[in-house]
């Protein structure tokens, strides 16, 4: 009679993993948008005093509490930022395993989701999504099609469509408006998210991302948050821009935002980082897709 592991089991797994995962994302979080840095060595260590940190003290979320938030050697604070990384990763973990059961589809999906996380903090941060992630996010999406027989179809023209009509959108919008609505990090993540998910999420995380984008600025209006604006035409050029960009990457997860910060916008001049929102759509996509398209169908 074969071994069969209960769910729980499967369930804890799924969370230990995860969070051994969202620990890794948080090193590549703060090192991946800096070329002169590995996201492998050196070993992790704490960003105010240099202090390589010890194994029991980084063990993910717990570590967080049980330092009080303070490190080791300098006592210097740590920020938030990692346990909360620490815990979505996880939480998505446990949500893939609920939603596919152990299977390609939960190591797939968990996969593609980790890096959506990494994209998010990194474009909130910097306004930049890498190529290392939307790029070779394309070519591994599209090999993973590969697993479900004839799905790569989908993934191929997912990959061509999603890039080509958010790039299409893009230039509307500026010959609208006069102004970028969007960078080219934007256009090749959606690429990557039809590589991933295929042609049929591309309507959903437009609709989506668009929806809360507008939600999110709007709140963030009302409440008196300054909106920040457009950057310069940077956007266009997004090697460079990375390496202009790559000096705040040393304080990472630890940036709280200064008080020089840009001048305040109107809402309609705003300009929030799309990144984070096509992202979100697509785990959305992942648990609501079938759902919405039964919706639409009637």
């Amino acid at each position: 009679m074969p071994f069969v592991l209960p769910s729980c089991c499967w369930y804890l797994l799924a969370g230990v993993f995860g969070s051994l995962v969202g620990s890794f994302l948080n090193v590549v979080i703060c090192r991946l948008p800096d070329p002169e840095q590995s996201i492998v060595r050196p070993r992790s260590r704490c960003p105010a005093c240099g202090a390589p940190i010890r194994w029991y003290d980084n063990v993910p979320i717990l570590s967080f509490f049980w330092l009080r938030a303070r490190c080791r050697s300098c006592r210097a604070t740590i920020s938030w930022r990692y346990p909360l990384v620490e815990a979505l990763a996880a939480g998505l973990a446990l949500l893939l395993m609920w939603r596919f059961g152990p299977s390609k589809e939960w190591l797939v999906h968990f996969a593609f989701s980790a890096a959506l996380i990494a994209v998010t903090f990194i474009d909130v941060d910097l306004r930049i999504i890498p190529n290392e992630i939307s790029l070779g996010g394309m070519v591994v999406g599209f090999a993973c099609s590969f697993l479900w027989p004839g799905f790569w179809k989908d993934s191929l023209i997912g990959l061509l469509v999603g890039g080509a009509g958010l790039l299409l959108l893009s230039e509307i919008y500026f010959r609208l408006r006069r102004r970028e609505g969007m960078g080219m990090g934007d256009v090749k993540l959606l690429g990557m998210l039809g590589a991933w998910l295929g042609w049929q999420c591309l309507l959903f995380v437009l609709l989506f991302a668009s929806l809360q984008g507008v939600v999110v600025a709007l709140v963030m209006w009302l409440a008196g948050v300054k909106l920040a604006p457009p950057l310069p035409e940077e956007d266009q050029q997004e090697p460079a821009g990375q390496e202009e960009a790559s000096p705040p990457a040393g304080d990472g997860a630890d940036a709280d935002g200064g008080e020089d910060g840009p001048e305040p916008v109107s809402l309609l001049g705003a300009a929030l980082p799309f990144g984070p929102f096509l992202a979100l759509a697509a785990v959305e996509y992942l648990f609501l897709g079938q759902w919405f398209y039964a919706w639409i169908r009637g």
